[in-house]
């Protein structure tokens, strides 16, 4: 299985919706990309901020781990922890799981592979 591509994000964690796009590549069984993404909290403007990757496969599962990660656009001063993402492939095109970030917050995230 490979999943190199482009993938879409979404992904809710309780205190708002994230939604984007998930670039990865795989080497062997190593992952490495970039997920560039908008995050909307409830009640406050969006931001769009992009994470770099890296990440196993083992058999059906997925881990990526951001290292560094950029503001793209931001209307006011945010602070921002890094994620991690913990999912299970369940079918060529669909990766589902769990995320968490620096300070604990987890969310339920979805990728779908695009076609070309």
């Amino acid at each position: 299985m490979d999943l190199t591509g482009k993938w879409k994000y979404k992904e809710d964690y309780g205190y708002g919706v994230a939604e984007g796009e998930l670039f990865l590549k795989q080497e062997g069984n190593d992952l490495s990309g970039r997920i560039i993404f908008t995050d909307k909290l409830d009640g406050e403007d969006g931001y769009m901020l992009q994470e770099f990757l890296v990440g196993r496969l083992e058999e059906h599962k997925v881990k990526l781990d951001a290292e560094e990660f950029d503001i793209i656009h931001s209307e006011h001063e945010i602070e921002y922890e890094l994620d991690s993402w913990f999912g299970i492939l369940v079918d060529d095109d669909t990766i589902i799981g769990v995320s968490k970030d620096g300070q604990g917050i987890e969310g339920k995230f979805t990728f779908t592979r695009e076609k070309n």
